[in-house]
């Protein structure tokens, strides 16, 4: 200050007042950073700091406020509101204090705010025609710090439309449409453009809308976001179109949820009260990360009205409680982009519980009235009752009532809530089901919420007038016949054709001459009809019957009893007892087939050892023992005595079987007799054909013949006899012994024995020798001897024994 003094006396005038202006500057300095101190310590948001708007201010701030951060992208816009309105906007720091200027013709301060790290100023009027100019300061709270931006414009030429005030959009069916409002430049806007990709790529489509209310996007992927941008189109009214936020758009619902409904009642649950339901929805839906909520829908169907209808949830489940009265309940999923479609679901009146429900009775007084009437120890006071004919919207009627009964017209009292629905008109020979329900209120009986609101009391049937039906069982048929029952099953009369409450059937049988009826319980289908007659034709007939009388009856069935009960197990038994005699009479010919073919093709050829002509033949000759006498006898007529005959047998050609043997003259034949023997000597076993024996034949015997028929041997027997010295002895000297060869057989005329086999040699030996074992004394044909050989086989033996005979 002294200096300034001295400097002051000595400075001439004009020097003077630059002393005073630098005075004056650095006091409005020192006032300015006070000023920018105060601003930074308690304003933030607003600046509320003295306006100095000088051009030499302005100067200062330029110099002084030289840092460059704090203040980011100014700019200044004109708006269409009420009237062209100017604002700024820059993005900076929220602990930085910031003061804008405006200076149009004049200067003036603003207050700024600040939202998401955008500061903006309120909105202020300007000229249109004319350049304005804003100063924006920031200041913090150190001193000599400052940052200084300022923009310029004329308003008219940077007016700004949008962004719009409020977007709806819906997706449905591939495609997207939006609703888009613009505020008050909606009339400076004529078109608008939105830009939109798939959620999470780069790359951006855009499409131009034909107005500036409404755009739609075809052809979009119904299971994938879509994030959008909206800018107006630029106009001479709308310079500048800035975009909007990107608006992130959720998938397309397009698949209902799929529901389940579980209901419980008392029965199943002891924690529910008699004449409630607790109804359990549960649904599902595919692609749950898409949507926002749930809407639960439940109203009744006779269309009664509720304060609270509607649920909203987030869950997948919801439970309620709900009366026996019948409702319709539908979901649906929610998000921005819009809703699914809908799933629904009825649940039906509990009419088959009735029994389980309080004493309730209905009567149809008229054709536009009924009465009620119900047990006294209820001690609700509101009411509601349901009534509606089968395949008719129910109708409903609230009310309050201190008594027990209740008379229902087609007037609406004073006791008669607003809330009601038109009375029906009641027709003859038709049913009406109605439902009592009983309601927690003391004040007004409407229902406040349809869940857990009202309890079920009881249910009734009525007519107004009942009739005979005019209908009869359909489907009659006859299962099960036997020889004495038979079951015959029906269905029911239709409700339209039974007119009245069902009291029972009738059941006519006939058969030959006889008639007969049965009634059943109405609750009944089937019957057994029981002591039929076996093999008997019978008809059946049903009718239906009502207070008002029998109904039309049905057509015949005709049916006809079993005559014989055959069941599986018989018919198994009847199939083995046949297929047993088939397989025995099949081995029975099968067997005589063979036979016959065997006899024909391999005829049988015994074997002579163990024929039963050999087996005598050995048993005859078994005498073995008699050999080594017969041999000693032989001995001793060697000597040829005066009492022993000697015959010298020559040795002899035999001739063919075929042919009869032929004696040779002059050919002896030796036979031994013994002396104290009449009939020959018979050996125990066959001798060899050295020793052959002679049977001697007597003439006081009575002779036999054998013819012998050597035809069927087929081959020739060449045999020779060795000459044979044959002593025998005869017991009485005076005997004449006689000595016969084959030629002196003679065949006789006709045969004593007549032999059918095909083995008449064998049979022939045979019976000529037991003949001569068996008889008193050798039978021959002739007096003399007949030569044996035991030794030999049976043809050989055969072939002598012919010879013999001959």
């Amino acid at each position: 200050m002294c200096i300034e003094k001295g400097i002051s006396h000595t400075l001439p005038l004009v020097g003077r007042r630059r002393v005073s202006e630098e005075a004056t500057m650095r006091k409005c300095s020192a006032a300015f950073y006070i000023t920018l101190g105060f601003v930074s310590l308690w304003t933030i948001e607003a600046s509320t700091g003295p306006c100095y708007c000088g051009p030499d201010h302005f100067n200062l701030l330029k110099n002084k406020c030289n840092n460059t951060e704090g203040v980011y992208d100014l700019a200044c816009y004109t708006k269409y509101k009420t009237d062209l309105e100017f604002f700024c906007e820059w993005k900076g720091d929220i602990s930085t204090s910031y003061t804008l200027y405006i200076q149009q013709r004049k200067c003036s301060c603003v207050n700024v705010h600040q939202k998401n790290g955008i500061w903006s100023s309120d909105d202020f009027r300007v000229n249109s025609n004319q350049n304005v100019t804003a100063h924006v300061i920031a200041s913090s709270g150190y001193l000599h710090w400052c940052t200084y931006k300022n923009f310029s414009g004329i308003p008219s030429k940077i007016t700004l439309c949008g962004p719009h005030s409020k977007l709806t959009y819906k997706r449905i069916s591939g495609h997207l449409t939006m609703q888009v409002e613009w505020g008050n430049e909606r009339r400076h806007i004529k078109k608008f453009f939105v830009e939109y990709k798939e959620f999470n790529t780069t790359s951006w489509k855009e499409q131009q809308s034909k107005n500036n209310k409404e755009c739609v996007l075809w052809n979009l992927t119904t299971s994938l976001p879509y994030e959008l941008r909206i800018r107006c189109d630029p106009t001479k009214e709308c310079v500048q179109c800035p975009r909007s936020e990107v608006i992130v758009v959720p998938p397309e619902l397009t698949d209902a949820p799929s529901i389940q409904l579980e209901i419980q009642d008392h029965i199943h649950n002891r924690f529910i009260s008699p004449g409630q339901r607790k109804a359990v929805l549960k649904w599902e839906y595919a692609n749950s990360e898409a949507v926002a909520y749930y809407n639960v829908t439940v109203r009744k169907v006779s269309g009664e009205p509720s304060n609270q209808d509607s649920f909203r949830t987030e869950d997948s489940s919801l439970t309620l409680i709900l009366s026996y009265s019948a409702y319709n309940i539908s979901v649906r999923a929610l998000n921005t982009a819009g809703s699914s479609a809908v799933s629904s679901i009825a649940t039906e009146q509990m009419d088959e519980w009735r029994d389980s429900f309080g004493p309730f009775s209905v009567n149809i007084t008229s054709n536009n009235s009924f009465s009620l009437s119900w047990n006294s120890s209820v001690s609700c006071v509101c009411y509601s009752v349901e009534w509606w004919a089968k395949g008719q919207m129910p109708s409903f009627r609230p009310f309050y009532k201190k008594q027990t009964h209740k008379k229902i017209t087609g007037e609406t009292d004073s006791s008669t809530v607003l809330f009601h629905s038109p009375l029906l008109i009641f027709q003859p020979y038709t049913r009406y089901y109605f439902v009592l329900h009983t309601r927690p209120y003391l004040d007004v009986c409407k229902i406040k919420n349809i869940n857990n609101s009202e309890t079920t009391y009881g249910t009734a049937q009525a007519y107004l007038t009942e009739g005979s039906p005019i209908g009869a069982p359909g489907n009659v048929s006859i299962f099960n016949i036997t020889q004495h029952s038979s079951v015959i099953t029906w269905s029911p009369v239709s409700e339209e054709d039974l007119r009245g409450f069902l009291l029972g059937y009738y059941i006519y049988l006939t058969w030959d001459n006889s008639k007969t009826s049965f009634t059943v319980d109405p609750s009944i289908n089937s019957y057994e009809l029981q002591n039929l007659e076996s093999n008997s034709a019978y008809r059946v007939q049903l009718s239906a019957f009502t207070t008002a009388g029998e109904g039309e009856r049905s057509d015949f069935k005709h049916f006809v009893t079993n005559p014989l009960e055959f069941t599986a197990l018989n018919s198994i038994i009847a199939a083995v007892i046949v297929g047993i005699i088939i397989l025995l009479l099949a081995v029975h010919l099968s067997c005589r087939l063979l036979h016959r073919a065997k006899k024909l093709l391999w005829p049988s050829i015994p074997n002579p050892e163990n024929s039963n002509a050999v087996q005598k033949i050995e048993i005859a000759y078994e005498l073995g023992i008699l050999e080594p006498l017969n041999r000693q006898r032989l001995e001793e007529s060697e000597g040829c005595d005066s009492s022993t005959v000697c015959v010298v047998g020559s040795k002899k050609e035999a001739s063919p079987l075929c042919s009869p043997p032929t004696a040779q003259a002059g050919v002896p034949t030796t036979l031994l007799l013994g002396e104290d023997e009449d009939s020959p000597f018979i050996p125990e076993q066959i001798a060899p054909p050295v020793t052959p024996t002679q049977v001697p034949t007597n003439e006081s015997e009575s002779t036999e013949t054998f013819p012998m028929d050597f035809n069927k041997t087929d081959s020739t027997l060449n045999t020779s006899v060795d000459e044979e010295i044959t002593t025998f002895e005869s017991k009485d000297p005076g005997e004449t012994i006689s000595i016969t060869t084959g030629s002196d057989f003679i065949q006789a005329s006709q045969p004593a024995v007549v032999f059918m086999s095909d083995y008449t040699t064998m049979e022939i030996f045979q019976q000529v020798t037991m003949a001569g074992i068996q008889g008193p004394s050798i039978q021959t044909v002739k007096p003399g001897l007949v030569l044996v050989h035991p030794g030999q086989d049976y043809v050989r033996q055969s072939y002598f024994l012919q010879e013999a005979i001959q």
